[in-house]
């Protein structure tokens, strides 16, 4: 009987598919158990304290886990990410520390862990590129459940990442050998800027250094996703299509930027009782970033979602929601302008009477409004996602913000530019990428982060190459039925 790897039993059910519906159904692949095995399995263990040495790690988990030095062994470490990869030639203990690690706390912070597939890249054909796909089973209602089962059964289960098990770094740890592959994200903007981040982490310990990204969108806005033709949102399209379309798509780069959040709020010490400055913070931005009216409505929709969630199951419904929190500010003056100081490049700018700053790095806004508008301008350059330029455009409430995301106005325009610095002078709403909170008095400044990420963009129109590389494939290998004797 000859054994099949598992691209090869792909590319062999679509031979066999090209030949016979019927003979695909009734061919049938068998597993024979390796007469020298050799038990190894590998956990990923996260929750741990950031930036400690391999030894520091060892001796944690022998303390808190009682780990087995003669059966576990420590093959890999992110100690940015607090996470470590186990090695294990016991079963049994790789049983109980599973278990244990269920019931585990460590400075108060809950251990979670994953078991971790093991990859052979070395059987993976030169050419070939595999799909590493992540599913918010959270985001769309039921959709991404719905669709994290269809994936799975499409294509090989340890392809295919549930984010609410441990996030992204399960999956891509898995993949950290191949040397190449795309990422399909099944979510909204958010969990795209999740994967994004978690990539820019850990890409210089993978083989693929730059996987492209391709959107399904599951969120409600799903700005990103719209820029790059994904659409406006999931609407039960077959899953095989979305699989062929992420073939076809076209890869483009894409800007992404670091914000650095430097408060002078006090904040109470936990050792000693004293006040002390709030540290900075940084954060990634993909998409936008807004100060005023627009973080504040984000805000309240954002506590209204926490109070009670089961209310926002679906794209419709949050937009409803959004209209209703904006008709409660839309006779609330604020005079932004007053309280805050803009810096483009080496340049101060005076800033018009506005309720709202919005930094954009993409051209689709509050679900898919233009806020900088088509009109040509000699004084600006037309934005793109890769020009390594933000656009920055005042709104002057409410009103005016729902007239943008009807189609009647723009934004005002105030600059492009590369650096920014922001000056709060007292505390205002924030959002970054739909995230909001309300940030402190201080200094805010953006400024590229590293090297542009790769993304997918879906084609206009389908080129139908899936076909020709399915004709290859029936000439490289024999009939599935053929396979086995």
């Amino acid at each position: 009987m000859k054994l099949l790897t598992i691209s090869k039993w792909w590319r062999s059910t679509w031979a066999v598919n090209r030949l016979s519906v019927r003979q695909m159904n009734q061919t049938r692949f068998y597993i024979t158990k390796k007469q020298k095995s050799v038990v190894e399995v590998k956990l990923l263990l996260m929750g741990l304290p950031h930036h400690l040495s391999q030894d520091q790690y060892f001796s944690l988990l022998t303390t808190y886990l009682d780990i087995k030095r003669n059966a576990v062994s420590l093959s890999y470490l992110y100690a940015d990410q607090g996470a470590v990869v186990l090695e294990i030639s016991c079963f049994a203990e790789a049983e109980r520390i599973y278990m244990l690690v269920r019931d585990t706390t460590i400075n108060d912070k809950q251990l979670s862990t994953v078991i971790i597939p093991d990859i052979q890249a070395s059987q993976l054909p030169l050419e070939s590129c595999p799909l590493l796909l992540f599913v918010n089973p959270k985001s769309g209602s039921l959709k991404g459940c719905e669709l994290l089962h269809s994936f799975r059964k499409l294509l090989n289960p340890h392809q295919v990442f549930d984010l609410t098990n441990g996030g992204p770094l399960p999956g891509v740890h898995t993949f950290r050998q191949v040397p190449c592959f795309r990422i399909v994200v099944c979510g909204g903007d958010g969990t795209v800027g999740w994967v994004l981040g978690v990539l820019e982490e850990v890409r210089h310990k993978l083989a693929c250094t730059m996987p492209p990204v391709a959107v399904l969108p599951l969120g409600t806005g799903n700005d990103l996703a719209r820029v790059l033709r994904w659409g406006p949102g999931y609407t039960n399209e077959d899953p095989f299509s979305i699989l062929v379309a992420v073939d076809e798509a076209d890869e483009v780069l894409m800007d992404r930027w670091t914000i650095l959040l430097d408060g002078q709020q006090l904040t109470e010490s936990t050792e000693n009782g004293a006040s002390e400055l709030e540290p900075p913070k940084i954060v990634h931005m993909n998409n936008y970033c807004g100060l005023g009216i627009d973080a504040e409505l984000s805000l309240d929709f954002h506590l209204a979602r926490l109070d009670d969630p089961g209310k926002f199951n679906s794209r419709f419904h949050n937009k409803g929601m959004y209209v209703k929190v904006g008709l409660q500010k839309i006779s609330h003056t604020r005079g932004l302008h007053k309280d805050i100081k803009l810096q483009v490049d080496d340049k101060e700018l005076e800033l018009p009477s506005i309720e709202g700053l919005i930094f954009l790095n993409i051209p689709s806004w509050g679900s898919g409004a233009d806020l900088w508008g088509g009109d040509s301008d000699s004084h600006y350059d037309r934005p793109r996602i890769d020009d390594g330029m933000l656009e920055v455009v005042g709104v002057t409430g409410v009103v005016h913000m729902g007239q943008v995301q009807s189609g009647l106005r723009s934004g005002i325009r105030i600059a492009q530019g590369t650096y920014f610095r922001v000056t709060l002078l007292k505390a205002i709403p924030l959002q970054v990428d739909g995230e909001p909170w309300i940030q402190s008095p201080g200094i805010i400044i953006i400024s590229a982060a590293g090297p542009k990420v790769h993304m997918l963009k879906k084609c206009k129109q389908k080129q139908k190459k899936h076909s020709s590389s399915f004709k290859d494939s029936r000439t490289e290998i024999s009939p599935a039925s053929e396979v086995s004797s």
